[in-house]
């Protein structure tokens, strides 16, 4: 039986060569950071609406973005969930974190299956997605309803990131 060590361990606590090396503080023991929003959808919100809800800085490691709804949005509403980037040369991915999650009834939509009850992997991503998620520049993350949702509905958003 042999013992082991991850990569970031074998660097700060047994590295080979003796010399110690620094790793990201956000993959060891870095501060768990959450953003959170709600929004109430009115009769004028409608498909292909874009939801700011918060703002991550460059290099934020994203390991998990829930979705909460107080009541269906409506029969078969999705959202995606993803991030515009502040400068344009870089590429903004509008569902990046969470793709067509379907949001029928009380439940969260999470992309790492979830934390709550009713939680599942989110819309059509076949796996679950690699986490963490790291941001190549600063930029707002951005809900985006792929249907009408219903007029009243609550959306609740918690993005869970960390940063050095």
């Amino acid at each position: 039986m042999a013992t082991l060590n991850g990569v970031n361990y074998a660097q700060t606590h047994a590295p080979s060569d003796g010399n110690w090396k620094l790793v990201p503080v956000s993959e060891v023991g870095g501060q768990l950071r959450l953003i959170y929003d709600t929004f109430s959808c009115v009769t004028a919100t409608a498909a292909a609406d874009v939801l700011n809800v918060g703002r991550l800085p460059k290099d934020a490691r994203v390991w998990d973005v829930h979705v909460t709804t107080s009541v269906t949005l409506g029969s078969g509403t999705k959202v995606n969930v993803g991030i515009a980037y502040d400068d344009s040369a870089l590429t903004s991915d509008a569902d990046l974190f969470l793709k067509e999650a379907a949001t029928a009834g009380v439940v969260n939509r999470g992309m790492l299956g979830g934390l709550g009850i009713g939680a599942v992997i989110s819309g059509v991503h076949a796996t679950i997605p690699q986490v963490p998620i790291t941001t190549v520049g600063e930029g707002k993350v951005q809900l985006t309803f792929v249907d009408d949702p219903a007029d009243g509905a609550v959306v609740k958003v918690f993005i869970f990131y960390t940063i050095d």
